[in-house]
C-alpha cells in the first residue's frame, strides 16, 4: 500500500499501522509514551530542555515564530521580543509531552491542580435552553487542557484528522476517551444537532484556513483571514458563544477560564463578529503568551493575494 494511499486517511487495520512507512511514527509513538510515563515535574523540566534544544536546532519554526510576535508585539524590544520566541518554543515542546501526558499518563493526578474560573457562565447558558459554543484557542497545552475542560462540563470537540494516520488513530482514540463526542470538521449537521439539544461544543478558529469560508479582521491589530463560521454556527443553533482559556499559571496551577458569553453576537456582520472574537481570544492569549501555538503561520492569507510567504509578510 502506498505511502500517498494512507496520508490523511483512517488505519483500518493492525496489519496496516505495521506497515513499513510507519516505522519512524512509532519510534514518535514509543518516545512520547516514554515521556509520558514520567512524574509531571519531570516531564515538564525535559521538554523545557529540549525546547531550548529547538530554539538553537529548528531554524524555520523558530523563523516563523519570530514573525507572528515580531507582528504581535511590536511594543516590546528587539531582546524582549527574542526571549518570547525562546520561551514559545519551549512551551511548545512541553505542550507535545503534556499531550502524551494525556494521552498516555496520569493525567487526573493534576485534577486537584485546576482552578476553575467563569463557570457559571456555562450553567446560565443551559439554564435558558441554549447550547453553548465553547470558543477556544491553540494553546501549547492542547490536549491536557482540553482534558481540564472536559474534567470541568461535559463537552464535544470538533477535530481535524492528521495527515499521520497512525498518529491520528492516537490522537482520536484518546481524546474520546474524555470528550463526549469528537466530531470532524466537515460534520456540521453533526455540530449543530447537538447544539440545539443543549450541549457544549469547544471550537477553535483561531487559524488561517486560506480565505474558503473566511473573513478578514484585526488579530493583535494585524488583519488576518479569520473563520466566519463561529458566527454561522452561533446564528443556525441559537447557541450562546464562550471564549474559553486553560493556561499553566506561574504558580504552577493550571486555570480554564469560561468567559462571560458575548455580547449582540452573532450580529448581522460576519467581519465584525470575527473581528469580536479574534479580540476576546486574544485577551486570554495575553495573559501567558509564550503558551500559545505561534509556530503556526497565522498571516499567511494575505487581502492582496500577494505570494510572498512569511519572509516578506508585513503588516498593513
Amino acid at each position: 500500500m502506498s505511502k500517498g494511499r494512507l496520508k490523511g486517511e483512517e488505519l483500518q487495520s493492525w496489519k496496516q499501522a505495521l506497515h513499513v512507512q510507519y516505522a519512524v511514527s512509532w519510534l514518535g509513538v514509543l518516545f512520547l509514551w516514554c515521556c509520558a510515563q514520567l512524574p509531571y515535574q519531570y516531564l515538564r523540566k525535559s521538554g523545557e530542555f529540549l525546547g531550548a534544544v529547538m530554539y538553537v536546532a529548528a531554524r524555520r519554526r523558530c523563523h516563523i515564530v519570530r514573525v507572528n510576535i515580531a507582528l504581535c508585539f511590536p511594543e516590546k524590544s528587539a531582546a524582549e521580543q527574542e526571549q518570547l520566541v525562546k520561551r514559545s518554543m519551549q512551551e511548545n515542546v512541553v505542550g507535545l509531552f503534556e499531550s502524551a501526558y494525556a494521552w498516555w499518563g496520569k493525567p487526573e493526578d493534576q485534577y486537584n491542580n485546576i482552578d476553575v474560573v467563569g463557570l457559571e457562565h456555562i450553567q446560565k447558558a443551559k439554564e435558558a435552553g441554549k447550547g453553548v459554543l465553547l470558543v477556544g484557542a491553540h494553546y501549547s497545552n492542547l490536549d491536557l487542557g482540553g482534558l481540564f475542560v472536559a474534567h470541568c462540563v461535559p463537552v464535544d470537540v470538533t477535530y481535524r484528522r492528521h495527515n499521520n494516520a497512525l498518529f491520528d488513530y492516537f490522537i482520536r482514540r484518546s481524546r474520546q476517551r474524555y470528550f463526549a463526542h469528537v466530531i470532524e470538521r466537515s460534520k456540521l449537521r453533526v455540530m449543530l444537532r447537538g447544539l440545539k439539544k443543549g450541549r457544549v461544543l469547544w471550537y477553535a478558529a483561531d487559524q488561517d484556513y486560506g480565505r474558503k469560508h473566511s473573513v478578514f479582521a484585526p488579530f493583535f491589530g494585524v488583519e488576518a483571514a479569520t473563520l466566519n463560521s463561529t458566527s454561522k454556527l452561533a446564528k443556525m443553533a441559537g447557541a450562546a458563544v464562550v471564549i474559553v482559556g486553560h493556561h499553566r499559571k506561574h504558580d504552577g496551577r493550571f486555570e480554564v477560564e469560561f468567559s462571560p458569553a458575548l455580547l449582540a453576537f452573532p450580529s448581522d456582520s460576519e467581519s465584525a463578529d470575527a473581528a469580536h472574537v479574534n479580540a476576546a481570544l486574544e485577551q486570554q492569549i495575553r495573559k501567558y503568551p509564550e503558551q500559545y501555538m505561534w509556530v503556526h503561520r497565522r498571516f499567511k492569507t494575505q487581502r492582496d493575494g500577494s505570494k510572498g510567504g512569511y519572509y516578506t509578510l508585513a503588516k498593513p
